[in-house]
């Protein structure tokens, strides 16, 4: 049977057996179909009754399993995005909203398959908190009274409300809203109250029984007392969230207060359990192990959320004393611990699931909670809520007795000294695993560190550099006489082991006061000689140990040794060198090559070694991570050996392209990598690198190939290399790089995220390669493509685009003269260049002339403006009349001027850039030449002298060489050793600037003068035009240059 949607017109109507037929079919393993359903649900969606009709299906037990699921998925989907009255495509109607808030606790109450009772729960949870309690306002009520009829009675119905009140209290208590916080903390006091009771009756059930003395795990009794283990799990996950979000100061609630010295008895009870050897408990170990991680998480959350009520509440010091007992016990067996894994999250939402012994958990959650009592000692926590003094002196003296009554130096040394004889122990199952997957267990230690808050070593790890940074005058010398342990030649390889782990941690601490050069000379060096059984151990760690020391304290002295180590640890002829020895210094070595210190100088006489055997260690790597990391410190390499890597880049380069191949088709990250380095060795060997194009294009070209998912990862890599490679490529450029022309304009066409660089390597084009550029097979294609980048929303684009066109204009007549200049003028007209800059400044002028709150907004900004003034001042300033000629085909010249004047002199106060400035003055100046122009700039004399006043008091020298002016170079610019062939270009198209050649005063006095007589002579100026400027302005003007008096008034 085929399920297809009717034709519009003829829809299917929703109703309660169609719905249940979509969802099979929704549901089907046929694509086609399914497609079809889905669509169907889509157009049912803004139906007022689908919502409460896909509950009806979800609560009836009759419907297939997988309908039901996907109704409530459905149901949640819709919630999220359509409960609020703010929803944007529609909202669900008020009526509909009720009719599923009255059947909502009916999903989990009672309901058999936990999967579907916890959807459900996640529903109600939602829903609470977007309704609580101004549309709802008691779900709590109902939901506590529930609670304490069947917390006697149906244990099945029990479990159902404790699960809705469980994911309602996680939802509210991630709230960051005042009014949901207040509105949790309003009802928490109940909600304790009943959870409390429903905990001590539970749990009295399951420990009566766990305590009869009989062997009775498989009789009815046993299921009974495991439903009330569940419930009893429920009601204590849900209990310690209430205590900790729902007080702002919970140890002053009595009911906290009791509830927390009953949890000190309840953790030594189910020790007890879970220590005894009778096989009854045996088979309950792992739930009554989850009831005492529920415990250790409400001490935690305690500590790190309400410090002062940690501090403050019955007994706290002493159970943080318990805690650490547990861990340091622990700690005499951890050598020979598995150690704690993470479990994958299940694809109900659930958190994933930290497996391992029982005794290692607590021993991480005693780290944990004694790091939350250091870090509440010395990094109190900070509150924008006002308290009163008196508050604030209670809190600060219940820290205070931590401090004195806990953290005692003889805890903090004992604590320390477990911790680095201990905990940094080289384990047992970390060396079979280490044998069993070596790839896989260094790639995981690498990792782990970021690890802390699920595994025992990076949470001692985190717990010593806080005791040592602030303890440091008690534990500075123990830990120096610690360190010097490692001198002994002939000591455990084990132990030393973990004095190395100990000394790289403290490194930031401890460097004014331990000598690491010394050590490194007389033992370090040594120690990364031997050979023997667990050597490579001790190899790894030194090269950590390395890495963590470099960037700290090395003297210059002992560089070469360091380097000596490394290139040690990389030759894969040394049988100690295993894969983990040499992956692991591939990645620590990044940290020395890039400490400031380095010098590639230096390094030469080991680096043709080093960086053949990190290149060959990736043949041997099967982990795309570790590859990554290994080709980063490749990377990173070359960048700090700067000029001095072209006595090895041959090598380099000979292998990327293999590297590219090997990483098939969708190692995007590895090419990724190929194109960084590549990056890196063209900046490093700058011109030298042109022997490399033939390499470097083919995987460029590749990687931008369009409607490919390696143009999608590797475009922002392929540009930054191309950009680099223009930058560093010597004029002319060879075909190769012109070859990528075309794809240049075709992507800066597209105008998409990249456009922006994109624009700068075709101008980089513009700068190189002006002849090719300006042939009649680009011209046109450039301007339309610099062209579709003023239409851009990134401000960064436009000036970008408008600073290349001011270039090719230049460069036009540089190359062709006016003809040159007039063929690119023609191009700026087709492709509408000049139209668009046009529109945009007249939408300007008609946006200015409106004011007040309905004033129309001009569509481009006033620096966006400035630039098209540019582009049209070196038009106007080679070639005035070919400037008139443009604006006379668009219209009446005055017409056209009268807006395009005002815009433009009003753009001036605008220019930050002074050179801008003086440009539009050569500009607006050189206009006076044409014919057509004189009698209009007659009669808007007024902005002339404006503008020549305000620019050239800012652009003469009037201390010096007065009336100079200030812009003109008085030297040619002179080179550098660092310049790139653009650098020169740029350079020399910066020299021959007529705003860095033409002196503006002689040039502005010159055209006046023309004016005056154009206009009949100085009286004739003075009596007819002059009369009509502000006498300010021309006294202004006056002051400047020395000519005759051009006032109204008197001489």
């Amino acid at each position: 049977m085929n399920f297809a949607i009717e034709v519009p017109g003829a829809a299917t109507p929703l109703n309660f057996h169609e719905l249940c037929r979509t969802l099979q079919f929704a549901s089907s393993h046929d694509n086609s179909e399914r497609q079809s359903a889905t669509q169907q649900l889509q157009t049912w969606e803004p139906d007022p009754a689908y919502y409460p009709t896909l509950q009806s299906v979800f609560l009836d037990k009759h419907i297939s399993q997988s309908a039901r699921l996907l109704a409530i998925i459905q149901l949640k989907n819709g919630i999220d995005r359509h409960w609020r009255q703010s929803a944007p495509d529609f909202s669900i109607p008020a009526a509909s909203k009720q009719a599923i808030r009255d059947r909502l606790f009916q999903g989990s109450v009672g309901e058999g398959d936990r999967q579907l009772a916890r959807l459900n729960a996640l529903v109600v949870a939602k829903v609470v908190r977007i309704d609580f309690p101004s549309a709802w306002d008691s779900p709590f009520t109902d939901l506590n009274n529930f609670l304490r009829t069947t917390m006697n009675g149906n244990q099945l119905d029990l479990s159902g409300a404790l699960m809705i009140l469980l994911r309602i209290v996680k939802e509210l208590g991630t709230a960051r809203l005042v009014r949901s916080q207040k509105a949790l903390q309003t009802v928490t006091p109940e909600l304790v109250f009943t959870l409390g009771e429903i905990y001590v009756i539970k749990t009295g059930e399951w420990v009566a029984f766990l305590t009869n003395g009989q062997n009775d795990i498989a009789s009815e009794a046993a299921d009974v007392a495991l439903l009330a283990m569940e419930n009893s799990l429920d009601a204590i996950k849900t209990l310690r969230r209430l205590l900790v979000v729902g007080f702002d100061e919970p140890h002053k609630d009595k009911s906290v207060q009791a509830f927390w010295n009953f949890s000190q008895t309840q953790l030594g009870q189910f020790l007890s359990f879970i220590n005894n050897d009778l096989p009854k408990m045996a088979s309950y170990t792992d739930i009554l192990g989850k009831h005492l991680m529920q415990f250790t998480k409400l001490h935690l959350d305690m500590a790190e959320k309400h410090p002062a009520s940690f501090a403050s509440l019955p007994n706290s010091l002493d159970l943080a004393r318990a805690y650490w007992d547990l861990t340091s016990r622990f700690a005499d067996g951890y050598k020979d611990s598995g150690g704690l894994r993470q479990e994958p999250s299940l694809t109900d939402g659930s958190k994933a699931k930290t497996e391992g012994p029982i005794s290692e958990k607590l021993a991480l959650k005693g780290l944990l909670l004694i790091r939350a009592c250091v870090r509440m000692v010395h990094y109190p926590r900070h509150t924008i809520r006002y308290r009163s003094k008196e508050v604030v002196g209670e809190h600060q003296q219940a820290i205070d007795a931590v401090k004195t009554g806990l953290l005692k130096d003889e805890l903090v040394l004992q604590m320390a000294q477990v911790i680095i004889t201990r905990f940094f122990i080289f384990r047992k199952s970390d060396l079979d695993a280490w044998e069993e997957e070596p790839q896989e267990w260094e790639e995981r230690e690498e990792s782990q560190g970021n690890a802390w808050e699920w595994e025992v070593r990076p949470c001692a790890e985190k717990l010593f550099l806080d005791l040592l940074t602030h303890y440091k005058p008690l534990l500075l010398q123990p830990l120096l006489e610690y360190f010097n342990t490692a001198q002994n030649q002939q000591g455990d390889i084990i132990a030393k082991e973990a004095v190395y782990t100990a000394m790289g941690l403290a490194a930031p601490v401890v460097s004014e006061r331990f000598d690491f050069n010394s050590m490194l000379k007389t033992t370090i060096v040594a120690d990364a000689q031997q050979t023997g059984q667990l050597c490579q151990v001790l190899r790894r760690r030194i090269a950590i140990l390395l890495s963590q020391w470099v960037p700290i304290k090395v003297t210059k002295e002992t560089r070469p040794l360091i380097y000596e180590i490394f290139r040690h640890f990389l030759n894969p002829d040394d049988l100690c060198n295993d894969i983990v020895v040499r992956t692991t210094a591939a990645r620590q070595f990044k940290a020395v090559v890039d400490e400031f210190g380095f010098e590639g100088e230096q390094f030469l006489p080991y680096a043709s070694d080093v960086l053949t055997r990190l290149l060959n260690i990736l043949e041997e790597v099967d982990i795309d991570e570790t590859k990554l990391a290994i080709l980063e410190t490749t990377r990173s390499l070359i960048q700090r050996m700067e000029t001095h890597v072209s006595h090895f880049s041959d090598q380099v380069m000979g292998a990327l392209p293999h590297i590219w191949e090997s990483a098939g088709e969708l190692g995007f990250m590895m090419k990724q990598s190929v194109l960084a380095i590549m990056q890196t060795l063209v900046t490093s060997m700058r011109t030298e690198s042109l022997r490399y194009h033939s390499t470097i294009f083919p995987l460029i070209a590749e990687a931008m190939q369009e409607n490919t998912d390696m143009y999608l990862y590797l475009i922002d890599e392929a540009l930054d290399l191309w950009s680099s490679i223009l930058t560093w490529s010597p004029t002319p450029l060879s075909p190769e790089i012109l070859s990528l022309v075309d794809t240049g304009i075709k992507e800066l066409t597209k105008q998409n995220e990249h456009a922006t660089q994109i624009a700068s390597i075709l101008g980089s084009y513009v700068l190189l390669a002006p002849e090719t550029l300006l042939e009649n097979r680009y011209r046109g294609l450039v301007f339309g493509a610099f062209c579709s980048s003023l239409g851009s929303t990134s401000r960064e684009q436009i000036g970008v685009a408008t600073k290349y066109v001011e270039y090719l204009i230049r460069l036009s007549h540089e190359l062709g003269g006016t003809p040159g200049l007039q063929v690119v003028i023609q191009d700026m007209m087709n492709t509408g260049f000049i139209t668009k800059m046009l529109e945009d400044i007249h939408d300007a002028f008609e946006a200015h002339k409106t004011s007040g709150p309905k004033r129309k907004q001009s569509r481009v900004g006033e620096i966006t403006l400035t630039d098209y003034f540019a582009v049209f001042s070196r038009i106007a300033v080679i070639d005035p009349v070919l400037f008139v000629e443009v604006l006379a085909s668009l219209g009446p010249l005055e017409q056209v001027w009268a807006w395009l004047s005002s815009e433009w002199f009003r753009s001036l106060d605008a220019m930050a850039h002074l050179g801008q400035r003086k440009l539009s003055l050569l500009a607006l100046t050189r206009l006076i030449e044409v014919q057509s122009m004189q009698d209009i700039i007659l009669r808007n004399l007024q902005d002339y002298f404006s503008m020549w006043t305000s620019v050239l008091v800012q652009v003469l020298d009037f201390e010096e060489k007065i009336g100079n002016d200030a812009l003109v170079l008085t030297e040619e610019p002179q080179p550098t050793e660092w310049d790139t062939p653009k650098d020169v270009r740029d350079r020399a198209l910066f020299a021959s600037d007529p705003v860095k050649r033409v002196q503006s005063l002689p040039l502005v006095t010159e055209r006046l003068n023309d004016l005056i007589r154009k206009a009949g002579g100085e009286q004739a100026f003075q009596d007819n035009w002059a009369v009509n400027v502000d006498k300010e302005v021309l006294d202004s003007f006056q002051n400047l240059v020395t000519l005759p008096a051009l006032s109204s008034g008197e001489s």
